[in-house]
This record gives structure tokens, sequence and C-alpha cells, in this order.
């Protein structure tokens, strides 16, 4: 239910890019009097592998710029920004997303008060916690114009409401209440009004990390049992799926009697595909948390969490920073070929992405243009295997952070929770 709605706000508000022929086309076959009708291939299940590894990834950079050659690329399905954005950020968004093979999705954290990207493109809107002391219809009203101007700049989807609830250790401000009815009227409300600009609203942090006793950018989080989360917690995360065409942010915590032992929400398959799927019935795109967050690279890399994530159910890995993008890409990849992600749950994952983007039927251009890329690069690994062998090309061994990503050590691994507000990446 929830996606078809998904699907149908992005068809009318994004709609299908011109570089896509949208086919829905039926073939009836008629044998001994039985007759079959056979839906044709669609996007999802025709894109090359690496195609579809890449619509399952996104990148948190400081700057659209940073984003350019993973998208280039064809390793990403888009970027979310960190850190406060330039007044003229619009320009930058339309000049790297112009000629992506698939249209790129946009994310970025409006969330009002301290945590805004686009204060100074879209203009300052109140905290969750000040947007508690008006009405809901101020707190709708307030979003419906500011996430117009979002669009207006070029961003897709919004990093939330924030349904968690209260917590001054750790989301200090951020929340709307500490009682789940509290937080599920304005959540629900925010939520609904920035899908009606046409921006993909994206609640979280599921299941709720407002008991958390430790801040997910440093270490793994223990939440309250899942039975008490059910009774308390989840139904405002609950309410909003219901009320608006969401996606959901899974978050780096450890659930007892959901997860096992060190294992957070965002890679744990009893979690996204057992409980949010299975119990609470979501079937929309669900994106995990910063992969660079401490919570996760205290203990493995962003490409094998990335991996686990998608394994896990999740339809998008959130990486962090430009230079662990080729590696997890391509660890993706390899997950899809060895079976280690089954073909049938990527096709399934790809094609709400593409959904939420607005792309139904088949999408020959776009195929086309992955399997260019896809030609590229193989002949520039010959070329640079080569060059290794003669020994006159090797530059695999720089110490420079800001080779091939550009952005040194701010926008790569670890983020730091202390800047920008304290709002760390994607959280």
């Amino acid at each position: 239910m929830l996606g078809l709605t998904v699907l149908a706000l992005a068809t009318a508000c994004a709609g299908t890019s011109t570089r896509q022929v949208s086919v829905e086309a039926e073939t009836t076959v008629t044998a001994e009097s039985t007759t079959t009708t056979t839906e044709a291939p669609d996007c999802a299940s025709t894109l090359p592998t690496s195609a579809q590894a890449s619509q399952l990834l996104m990148v948190m950079v400081d700057d659209p710029h940073h984003a350019a050659e993973a998208l280039a690329a064809g390793e990403v399905g888009g970027f979310g920004l960190k850190g406060n954005q330039r007044s003229d950020v619009d320009e930058a968004i339309s000049e790297v997303t112009a000629d992506t093979p698939l249209p790129a999705t946009v994310a970025v954290d409006e969330e009002g008060g301290p945590v805004q990207r686009l204060r100074y493109s879209a203009g300052r809107i109140p905290s969750a916690s000040e947007t508690a002391d008006g009405s809901v219809e101020e707190a709708a009203s307030t979003m419906a114009e500011h996430a117009s101007r979002m669009a207006d700049i070029g961003v897709t989807m919004n990093f939330a409401p924030v349904a968690d609830l209260e917590n001054e250790a750790v989301l200090s401000g951020r929340t709307y209440s500490d009682d789940p009815d509290t937080v599920a009227m304005y959540a629900s409300a925010v939520a609904e009004a920035t899908a009606g600009a046409g921006i993909t609203p994206v609640v979280k942090h599921w299941p709720g990390i407002g008991g958390a006793d430790t801040d997910p950018h440093e270490e793994l989080p223990v939440l309250d049992d899942v039975a008490q989360l059910r009774a308390h917690d989840m139904r405002a995360f609950d309410a909003v799926i219901e009320a608006a065409p969401v996606a959901v942010m899974v978050a780096h915590a450890e659930v007892p009697g959901l997860t096992a032992p060190g294992e957070p929400v965002s890679l744990s398959r009893d979690a996204i595909t057992g409980e949010l799927r299975g119990s609470s019935g979501f079937d929309g795109v669900v994106i995990t948390d910063s992969l660079g967050m401490g919570a996760i690279v205290n203990q493995q890399t962003q490409a094998d969490a990335a991996v686990a994530a998608i394994a896990a159910g999740a339809d998008i890995a959130l990486l962090s920073g430009a230079d662990v993008v080729a590696d997890a890409h391509q660890r993706v990849i390899t997950a899809i070929e060895d079976g280690e992600i089954p073909g049938d749950q990527v096709e399934q994952s790809v094609r709400r992405v593409l959904a939420m983007k607005g792309i139904e039927g088949e999408c020959f251009d776009a195929i086309s243009a992955y399997a260019a890329i896809d030609r590229t690069r193989a002949e520039q690994d010959a070329t640079s295997g080569e060059a290794t062998e003669d020994g006159t090309d090797d530059t695999t061994g720089s110490d420079d952070p800001a080779d091939s990503s550009g952005e040194g050590i701010t926008d790569s691994g670890i983020n730091d929770p202390t800047s920008d507000t304290g709002s760390g990446t994607g959280d």
C-alpha cells in the first residue's frame, strides 16, 4: 500500500526522466484456450548488476561536486549533503546531476533549528522542540513552504522528520516530545507536508533511539527490549508510516530480543525484514543511517557494512565520504554475483528505489549508458593493470587522504558529531 503511494507521488512530482523509455506492455499468449498475461521486464530487472548496485548506494558529502565522480562512474544512485551549504548550492546540484543515467536522489537533513543544511538557501525553520510549542497545523504549514523551497533547489529527499522520543543526552531539541502520541501527530503532519512538495520524507531513527544511553556517532547503543519498543517508541513510527508516503531510516542500535548481541538494527535481517517489513508491514524504501558512524566503523568497514545492510533488507546503504564509494560499490556487485544478496531481493530493492524516483517500465537509454560506463571502467582497469606491471604508473601508495576524493579526512570514515552543531552526517 505504502509503496504504491510513494510511486504515485514520485511520478506526479518528479516524473520519469527524459532519458527513460517507459513501457507498460502486456503480452497475451493463447494455447489450448489458456490465456497467460505477462508483464514486460522492468528497469529493475534488466539493469546490469553494476547499475543495480549503484541504486542501492548513496554517499554523504559536504559539497555536491564531491559526489560528481561517483555519479559519473555509475557507483551511487544519489548523495546526501552534510554541513552548511552555500546559498547557490542549487547550481552545484544541477551541474552534478544533469547527465546521470538515472535520476539522482539528492538528500539533506532539514530537521529545523540547529540541524539544517540549507539555512542559507532555503531559510531557517524552528527545531522540532520549538515546533511542538505551536499547533500541528502551523508545523505542517511551515514545512510545506520550506519543502517547496527545497524542491526548487533540487532536493528530492529530506532526512526528517525525527520520530524518536526526546532524549536530552543524545537528541536534545531534535524531537517533538517524550510522548509517542504527540510525536506521532507532529511527525505525521511534517511528513505529509514534505511529501506534498514532491520530496521524500525519511522518518528516523527506527525503531526509536530515545532510550539510547550513548550516541551512535561514537559507539553502539543498547535500547530497551523489543517488547517495550513496540509498546512505546514504535507507536510514533507506525503512525507516521500510516499517515504519509515515507522512507524509513534504520538506526545503529542493538535491541535485545530482536537483534543479536552487538548487532545493530541497520544490519539485522530480523529487524529490517522481520520486524519493520513483516510485523509493521512497511513496504517503502528503507535506508540506513550513515555507515561512517562509530557504531559501525569501530567494528567493520563501510563496504562490508553496506553489504550486510542490503542483505538484511535495506534498500539503500548510506556511505560517508566519496573515498569509500568505489570499494563499497565493488563489494556490493560481488555480493550480488556470489548470491550473498539474493537476486530477487536486489530487484525488489532497486524497484522500490526507482519507484521513489518516478521510474516505471523499461529504461533502455539507462541500460545503454551503464553498459558504456562498464566498458570504460574495464578499459581503465586494464590500462591501470598494464601500467602497474610496467612499474611506470603505480599511484596506489599515495599518502594523501585527499587523493581520488578531493575531500580529505573531513569527509571520509568516521563523522565528527561535534561539527555542524552536533548533528553528524545523515543522522
